[in-house]
């Protein structure tokens, strides 16, 4: 092998174990409370939290056997048993870049918000509901979120407002649902953080056993602020998708 070669081998080696290695610290990010810090167990642990770590899952696999035969089996310094084809080296290298950036929230949240207030009449509402392709609507009050109106909610408020046949809605606001909506989990997140954050946040209420109707994205994850994007747990099923756009 001449020494070019032998360097190019050498080169491409140790840009795996460098892409290898930054996968290795997200992976700890990721597990901050776990003691064994065994790349294998921390993808294991990761995936299942994670979707997103999930999608990459069968290809770190294999990497990390290729990694330990590149290290474990060197038997002098830049000489590896084994060289990684330029291919595989890209690979890992992309790998490393998605999980190092992983998209933010809003690249799965529904863009198009319609909110509406509080002081809204009902009138007004079921239409924006009827002209809507969405069946949940934040409700904000003095500029704040109050709650989250449902389809079923405005059914209920419907079905015990029935007399001789009649629905009367005048006087009636958005404000006067609240009561018949169930309380609904609803958080807010910042465009800002990324969907592995999102999906930390979604475990954190299923933990608790609890389900996290929605996810509103703003500016900065406060209610005051105007919903930027909603992200629902069917939202999720779109993360493992994401590395292939």
């Amino acid at each position: 092998m001449s020494i070019n070669t032998q360097q190019a081998s050498s080169d491409l080696a140790e840009r795996f174990e460098v892409a290898f290695n930054q996968i290795h610290h997200v992976l700890k990010q990721l597990n901050p409370y776990e003691h064994n810090d065994a790349f294998m167990k921390l993808l294991s642990d990761a995936s299942r939290k994670h979707t997103y770590i999930q999608s990459f899952y069968g290809d770190l696999k294999q990497f990390a056997k290729l990694r330990n035969a590149l290290v474990h089996e060197r038997r002098q310094t830049n000489t590896y048993i084994a060289t990684p084809h330029e291919k595989v080296v890209k690979q890992i290298e992309q790998i490393s870049s998605y999980l190092s950036a992983p998209p933010k929230v809003l690249k799965i949240a529904t863009k198009t918000v319609v909110y509406l207030h509080s002081n809204d009449s009902l009138e007004y509402v079921i239409k924006m509901m009827n002209s809507s392709s969405y069946n949940q609507f934040p409700i904000y009050e003095n500029e704040k979120f109050s709650f989250l109106l449902t389809e079923g909610g405005l059914t209920s408020w419907l079905a015990s407002h029935i007399k001789d046949g009649r629905i009367d809605l005048n006087q009636s606001t958005a404000r006067d649902l609240k009561r018949f909506e169930d309380d609904h989990n609803v958080s807010f997140i910042s465009k800002h953080k990324n969907i592995l954050e999102l999906e930390d946040l979604f475990e954190e209420y299923f933990q608790k056993q609890l389900k996290l109707e929605a996810v509103i994205v703003t500016e900065n994850g406060s209610p005051y602020e105007k919903p930027l994007g909603i992200i629902t747990s069917w939202d999720l099923i779109e993360i493992d998708l994401l590395h292939n756009e």
